[in-house]
């Protein structure tokens, strides 16, 4: 296990879950676009998964699924959820592709987001002069729980897409409140800047 693992337990174990989540979601997206679609789950499954890219997926679902949900008026519940996952998977990649970093010395964990760092005109020649994202387990917790609302969103939507179809009576599912986006981080720093924020 690499050190970063030691010195931050609670905070690696929330990145390692919306890692691992974020694959369930896009199932759940999967299974909420191919009922929509008439139970059409293998041409759904291969459109969706042949691609390479989380952001492809999404536009494929969305692509897929926003006609038959707004046939069921439900366009809108639809277009908030795909808003919503499209925030899951900002946050996942900042998480997939960042270089993990401790430079207070165990007291604050920060991230270098290398996708981001990838998309600058600028050269990029050393390390330690790149922009930290800090962040900490209350920032984690929120941003599991806004997974918690997607998966949440997919399903009423899968069930109340059924129930307008009829293909089923009914359902126990309410439509989840939207909360508040988490931010990205909790503070970011450069080298350049001076003194690490407090």
């Amino acid at each position: 296990m690499f050190p970063i693992h030691h010195k931050f337990p609670k905070e690696m174990a929330v990145v390692g879950r919306i890692l691992v989540d974020y694959g369930e979601i896009e199932l759940d997206l999967l299974n909420c676009v191919q009922m929509a679609r008439g139970r059409d789950m293998n041409s759904t499954l291969k459109t969706m998964f042949r691609v390479r890219g989380e952001l492809s997926r999404i536009q494929i679902a969305d692509a897929l699924g926003r006609v038959p949900y707004t046939t069921l008026g439900l366009g809108d519940e639809f277009e908030i959820m795909i808003d919503a996952f499209d925030y899951c998977r900002r946050i996942r990649n900042k998480y997939a592709h960042a270089y993990w970093h401790d430079p207070v010395q165990g007291k604050r964990l920060c991230y270098v987001s290398l996708e981001e760092l990838a998309d600058e005109d600028q050269p990029v020649n050393d390390l330690g002069k790149l922009t930290f994202f800090f962040i900490d387990e209350p920032l984690l917790l929120q941003q599991e729980t806004y997974f918690e609302f997607v998966r949440a969103l997919l399903s009423y939507l899968n069930w109340e897409g059924q129930v307008r179809s009829k293909l089923i009576k009914a359902h126990v599912e309410r439509m989840p409140v939207p909360p508040k986006k988490p931010p990205f981080f909790t503070a970011k720093w450069n080298p350049a800047d001076g003194l690490i924020p407090s």
